[in-house]
């Protein structure tokens, strides 16, 4: 169980490692025959993550079929034994609702609380954080899979304002980067067999293969960067999710694109529209309901007289859908300061328990009071409604549209005056009950929101939207008979604007409702919802959900596409932190193994003493090496070398000890912990690997990094002893760092303006940049996390809550060089 929330994300390496020894291996050292090998195993590496894309697509688009499923059985299961108790008595059907939900909300805040935080809520924000460089623990684990799948459909079996959209986002990307870490590990082994190279060589002469398995995997690239892999994995499955969850392929891509990635490239496009178009297409062969989109309605299209007469009511409407919109936004704020502490495990369950309590008994009192009991039109074919107290063959308006699953009741509401609900003398809810729901649901669906249960809030916002929509669909269809106006296309513009007020999305959330409703005759007035929606957002001075939540979260070091407006008046020299701490590039032992004690950084700068002095602004930055490329360094006797840099174990040979290890230190980066420090090799199979990398140089390699591993676990204090010296005199150990070094690492001028910096770290995926002066003199650094700082917040009250936390959490303080 997590006891505590002091944790702060690290941040992510997208960019892959490149020593010294590296490039000079790839551009100085090409063997007989590699160029077309190479490419054959290139294509070959494609075609394992394809079949890998596929699979994790299908698997989302089943995810989703099986979840509905599960809903609604469970909501049919429930209002069937509700219905038994409305036979007897109203009371007694109130506490065997308030018995139902509270135990299914239990179960599942208790579930996320003890097994599974990550799974809380949609976990949209989180994978965004993810694709935006965040290293966030636990968040695409199969225990958060499972407790996120079934804590959905407990949620809405509950009849929380809830919805499972989002969930399917997270779902998804979490199929996607377990299917992503297994195409890895499948590479890897397969990489290391000679007959894949030998099949792919072909009965060409002069083809020769590497000498042993570990120079075959490296031949294969099996050591290559993999957290870039795993973002575009996470990338298509996102995507995949809410386009198997809205039945909308391309919807999905445009939300990846518009909301959920940060980095997006023609490479992440095809592998997201693959993702979707097989997403989509399991769903809907396993639910026939999804066939036609998840909101299929025969609108009737408008002809350009009527768009042109209605368009003013249809902006008002939408206006309106806006105004509820940001008013959630408003509402949701208001209530931060209320919620229990994530780490209060007890009382984030009890809140759970008591808004559940709020929402039975809001239906059972309106249910009773305000609803209306209407006869069963025939076109339902689908027996979702609910009778409650009304006489057989009739149904309350009221209960139906809260209690039946929540796709159900936004279809019956957008397709009201439609083909499949035409209305006559009678409506399907009276508006009466319609604004009853609204305006108890609006306060309700604040407070489900950040709950410690999984849920989303697409569908609330939707069925919110369509209710008040309807209502004046329904009073402008009374008050104008010759217009030929459809209340279910004012409800669906309505929906579409609470959604853009919420979220305040705009091209992918007119796809995504184009593609739901199966037509393309309500585009139009998705499009005018859609804007008035966020100019009404804009007006009111609320942002997003994503948007507010990021920033809310104090832990992430999450960058916007767009630059603050507060880094337009600063300079690099202004967002680094100094003074930076640089190594010479022939270091003792004892100086590096002091500094990693000392130090939390995650790199440092490499300088020649010939050119300066350790003393940041007086030497010259030649190169940057990682933290981790210093531990493995230090648990490799091997590489321990004289104060000239000569090799006191010199192997056969040079430099292919050199790639190897270099090889090595590439593979432990990829495998990176996730909890912000770096972990040995992570496991036996990984370190094996990465030791077998290595061992292409020297077989006696091998058992040091190993060893090394060892001594990690137990602390730097533990580091694996020096061999004896070869020497007569006593040798001081050094380490060479002139083969590992990145010898060309990203950096900026001082007077380098903040908004480019802020451009340089969104599209490279930078993890920190050092800043030097125009002789090349090493300044300071900048990271994720100081540019995150700086940029702050729309709020100022944020920097007061960084500063306290800052001083309550040790993982906060600065110098922040730790990236």
């Amino acid at each position: 169980m997590e006891t505590a929330v002091s944790w702060v994300a690290e941040t992510l390496d997208y960019e892959a490692l490149q020593p010294a020894a590296a490039a000079r291996a790839a551009a100085l050292r090409p063997l007989p025959g590699e160029s077309s090998l190479a490419l054959r195993l290139g294509h070959c590496r494609t075609l394992v993550k394809l079949v890998s894309t596929v699979l994790a697509a299908a698997a989302t688009g089943a995810t989703a079929a099986a979840m509905q499923a599960a809903i609604d059985w469970l909501v049919g299961w429930r209002n069937a034994a509700l219905q038994r108790f409305y036979n007897a008595s109203l009371l007694q059907a109130y506490a065997a609702q308030l018995a139902i939900s509270c135990c299914l909300v239990l179960g599942a805040a208790g579930a996320v609380q003890a097994f599974a935080p990550r799974a809380a809520g949609g976990g949209v924000t989180w994978v965004m954080a993810v694709l935006n460089g965040n290293a966030v623990g636990g968040l695409f684990t199969p225990l958060a899979f499972a407790v996120k799948w079934c804590g959905s459909v407990a949620v809405l079996g509950a009849s929380l304002c809830l919805g499972v959209e989002a969930p399917m986002v997270h779902l998804g990307a979490c199929l996607a980067s377990m299917a992503c870490r297994a195409d890895q590990r499948l590479w890897a082994a397969l990489g290391r067999q000679r007959w894949l190279h030998r099949l792919l060589a072909g009965r060409r002469k002069g083809a020769e293969l590497p000498a042993d398995a570990a120079s075959l995997a490296l031949a294969a690239g099996g050591w290559q960067h993999e957290n870039r892999e795993e973002r575009e994995a996470v990338s298509a499955g996102a995507a995949a999710g809410i386009a198997a969850a809205f039945g909308a392929p391309i919807g999905g891509v445009l939300f990846s694109l518009e909301e959920a990635c940060s980095v997006w490239s023609r490479r992440i496009a095809w592998r997201c529209f693959i993702a979707c178009t097989i997403a989509v297409v399991t769903h809907s062969q396993l639910n026939r309901n999804a066939a036609g989109g998840l909101l299929s309605a025969q609108l009737r299209p408008l002809a350009p007289l009527e768009w042109a007469r209605q368009a003013p009511l249809l902006l008002a409407v939408s206006a309106g859908g806006g105004v509820l919109g940001a008013a959630f936004n408003r509402l949701r704020l208001a209530a931060r300061p209320l919620r229990a502490r994530a780490k209060h495990h007890a009382g984030r369950v009890r809140e759970a328990a008591c808004v559940a309590a709020a929402t039975v008994t809001a239906i059972a009192v309106l249910s009773a009071t305000v609803g209306s009991c209407l006869p069963v039109p025939a076109v339902w074919e689908q027996p979702g409604w609910v009778q409650h107290t009304c006489p057989p063959g009739h149904y309350n308006d009221l209960a139906t549209a809260w209690l039946s699953p929540p796709v159900w009741s936004i279809r019956t509401l957008i397709s009201l005056g439609t083909r499949e609900e035409p209305l006559g003398q009678a409506l399907y809810y009276t508006p009466a009950s319609l604004a009853a729901m609204a305006a108890a649901y609006l306060p309700l669906f604040a407070a489900s929101a950040a709950l410690a249960v999984p849920g989303g809030l697409f569908m609330p916002s939707l069925l919110l939207g369509g209710a008040a929509g309807a209502v004046a669909g329904s009073a402008l269809r009374a008050a104008l008979p010759g217009w030929g106006i459809q209340p279910g296309l004012y409800a669906l513009c309505s929906a579409t604007a609470v959604l853009g007020g919420v979220f305040r999305s705009s091209i992918s959330l007119v796809v995504l409702m184009t593609e739901a409703t199966g037509t393309l005759a309500p585009m139009l007035g998705v499009i005018l919802a859609v804007i008035t929606a966020n100019a009404c957002a804009v007006l009111l001075g609320t942002e997003g959900v994503y948007e507010s939540e990021l920033e809310a979260e104090i832990r992430l070091n999450y960058l916007a596409q767009d630059p603050s407006p507060r880094l337009a008046r600063l300079v690099a020299e202004q967002l680094m932190a100094s003074p930076v701490e640089g190594l010479p590039r022939v270091v003792p032992v004892a100086v590096a193994r002091d500094l990693l004690r000392a130090s939390r950084h995650h790199g440092f700068p490499v300088f020649d003493p010939a050119h300066g002095s350790g003393e940041a602004g007086k030497f010259r930055a030649d190169g940057f090496i990682m933290r981790s490329q210093l531990e493995m360094l230090l648990a490799a006797p091997d590489a321990y070398c004289d104060a000239h840099g000569r090799y006191l174990h010199a192997p056969p040979d040079i430099d292919a000890f050199e790639e190897g290890l270099a090889a090595a230190m590439a593979y432990r980066l990829a495998h990176a912990s996730s909890e912000g420090q770096l972990a040995g090799l992570g496991s036996p199979a990984g370190a094996a690997a990465a030791a077998g990398a290595a061992g292409s140089a020297s077989s006696a390699l091998r058992q040091p990094l190993l060893a090394g591993q060892r001594s990690r676990r137990r602390g730097l204090g533990h580091v694996a002893p020096a061999p004896p010296s070869p020497f007569e005199q006593p040798v001081t150990l050094h380490l060479n760092l002139g083969p590992f070094m990145d010898t060309a690492p990203m950096s900026v001028r001082l007077d380098t303006p903040a908004t480019r910096v802020h451009a340089l770290f969104v599209s490279l995926s930078l993890r920190h940049l050092l800043v030097v002066d125009e002789a090349n003199r090493a300044h300071g650094m900048i990271t994720r996390r100081d540019l995150a700082h700086a940029a702050g917040s729309l709020l100022r009250e944020r920097s007061i809550v960084q500063q306290a936390a800052v001083l309550l959490d040790p993982d906060m303080e600065r110098p922040l060089n730790s990236g």
